[in-house]
C-alpha cells in the first residue's frame, strides 16, 4: 500500500528490513501518526482561510512535523524535534486564545487535541503534556484576570474560575484516560510478548529434543545398513574374486564375474554416498563441498591427475537435503568424464555463495570431445536431467583451455540456533 511505503520511506535506515528491530513498533506509531496528522491539520486553515483568521501557525507546526520526520529518517532520532514543535505549538497555540477571548476562547480545544496526540504519539512522555496544558491554562487564567475584559463579560460567561477548572478537568480526564489506556496497553502488549517467548521456547526445546532423536536414528539406521550391507557386498566381492581366479581366461562364465564385482563395488560406493547423506549435516554447503572434494581427491589419485578445491565461506546457507544426493551424483560423472573425455592434467573444484545459489563448479584443462551421434551423451543427459528434477541450473562452459561444469543450487537461510 502506498501509506505503507511512505512510512517505509521514513524509518532509520536499520528498521526498514528489519521489523523485529526492538524500536521498529515505537518509530512506526510515531510516522504513522505524524502522516496522517499532517494533512487533517490541513483542516484547519483551510477553515480559517474562508472566515478571514489567522492560520500561519497550523502551516508552522506541519513543516516542523516534516522537520521531525526528517530527522527520523536520518538519525533515528525524534525527542528533541519532537519537543521543539511542542513547545513551538503552545506559543502558537497562545498566541490565538489571547488574541480570542483568554480563558474563554474556544481555541483552548486545541490544546485538549494537542494532548490527545502527545499522549498518542508518545507513549513514554506523552503524559507531560498533561502538565503543560495545565501550566498553560494557569497561565491563560492570570492573564485573563490583568486583562482589559469588561465586567459583564464574565458575568455572562460564567466567570473566568469556571472556564478554567471545567478546561482543567477535561485536560485531567482525557489525559488520565489516555495515559491509563496506553499504560493498559503496553502491559497486554508486554504479556503476550512473554507468552509468545514462553511458547517459543517450548517449541525450541521440543524441535531440539526431536532433533537429537531423529539423528540419533539416523546414526543407527546407517551404522545397521554399513554392518550388514557392507558385510555383504564385501562377501560378494571376495567370493566373486575367488571365483575369477579358479575360472581360466576364456572361460565363458569369466565376464559375468567380473560384471558381478564392478557391480558390486559400484554398489558400494553408491551406499558409501547414501550413508554419507544419512549421518551428516548433507544440507551444508560446506560439508557437501569437503565432501566432494574428499571423493575427487581420491579418484583423480587413480589416474595422475593434479586436482584442487577452493571454496568461499557461505554462513547461514543450507541446501535442501533432498538435493545433496543428486549434486553427488551430477558431479560423480561430471569427474568421469573428464578422464574419459578430456584428457585433462589438472582439474579444479570451486564454490561460491550468492544470495538464493550457490554455484559448485569443476574446471578442466583438457579438450573437449563432441559425442557421436549415434551414441549421444549420456552422462551430459543426466546431469541436465536431475537438474531439471531438482531446479538446479546447469551450464557447459566449453572453453579453448578446458571446460567447466557449472551447477547453481537453491539455498534459504539457516535458522540461528
Amino acid at each position: 500500500m502506498p501509506f505503507d511505503r511512505l512510512i517505509t520511506f521514513f524509518l532509520p535506515a536499520q528498521m526498514r528490513s528489519d521489523k523485529t528491530h526492538p524500536r521498529y513498533s515505537e518509530f512506526r506509531v510515531i510516522i504513522s501518526s505524524s502522516l496522517l496528522a499532517m494533512p487533517l491539520m490541513f483542516l484547519f486553515p483551510v477553515f480559517l482561510f474562508f472566515v478571514d483568521k489567522e492560520f500561519i501557525g497550523y502551516l508552522i507546526n506541519d513543516v516542523l512535523i516534516v522537520i521531525t520526520l526528517l530527522c527520523i529518517r536520518q538519525y533515528a532520532h525524534y525527542r528533541i524535534p519532537m519537543s521543539i514543535t511542542a513547545l513551538a505549538t503552545y506559543v502558537i497555540i497562545y498566541g490565538w486564545i489571547r488574541d480570542s477571548g483568554y480563558i474563554y476562547s474556544s481555541n483552548l480545544s486545541i490544546l485538549h487535541i494537542f494532548l490527545l496526540a502527545a499522549i498518542w504519539v508518545d507513549k513514554k512522555y506523552g503524559w507531560w503534556a498533561i502538565f503543560g496544558n495545565l501550566a498553560v491554562f494557569g497561565y491563560i487564567y492570570f492573564q485573563t484576570l490583568h486583562s482589559s475584559m469588561p465586567t459583564p463579560v464574565h458575568s455572562i460567561l460564567g466567570g473566568p474560575v469556571y472556564a478554567l477548572g471545567m478546561n482543567c478537568l477535561i485536560t485531567i480526564f482525557f489525559g488520565g484516560f489516555m495515559s491509563y489506556q496506553q499504560f493498559d496497553q503496553e502491559r497486554d502488549r508486554a504479556k503476550i510478548r512473554t507468552l509468545q517467548d514462553q511458547k517459543i521456547s517450548t517449541l525450541d526445546e521440543a524441535v531440539k529434543k526431536r532433533t537429537e532423536q531423529l539423528n540419533t536414528m539416523r546414526e543407527t539406521i546407517a551404522a545397521d545398513f554399513h554392518d550388514e550391507t557392507g558385510n555383504m557386498l564385501s562377501a560378494i566381492t571376495r567370493q566373486a574374486g575367488l571365483l575369477k581366479l579358479k575360472l581360466h581366461q576364456d572361460h565363458q562364465v569369466r565376464p559375468i564375474v567380473e560384471n558381478i564385482i564392478t557391480n558390486s563395488n559400484s554398489l558400494y560406493a553408491s551406499s558409501k554416498d547414501f550413508l554419507w547423506h544419512l549421518n551428516h549435516d548433507s544440507d551444508d554447503p560446506k560439508e557437501l563441498f569437503d565432501y566432494l572434494t574428499g571423493y575427487g581427491q581420491h579418484f583423480y589419485n587413480q589416474f595422475d591427475v593434479a586436482f584442487s578445491s577452493a571454496a568461499e565461506e557461505c554462513a547461514l546457507l543450507q541446501l535442501d537435503p533432498r538435493a545433496t544426493l543428486h549434486i553427488i551424483f551430477i558431479f560423480k560423472e561430471a569427474m568421469t568424464n573428464v578422464i574419459r573425455h578430456a584428457g585433462a592434467t589438472e582439474v579444479k573444484l570451486s564454490m561460491s555463495c550468492g544470495r538464493e545459489t550457490i554455484t559448485y563448479t569443476l574446471q578442466d584443462n583438457g579438450r573437449w570431445k563432441d559425442p557421436a551421434q549415434a551414441t549421444g551423451h549420456y552422462g551430459i543427459a543426466n546431469m541436465e536431467r536431475r537438474s531439471q528434477k531438482n531446479n538446479f541450473k546447469l551450464e557447459l562452459v566449453r572453453q579453448i583451455t578446458g571446460t567447466a561444469i557449472q551447477v547453481m543450487v537453491p539455498v534459504s537461510a539457516a535458522l540461528q540456533s
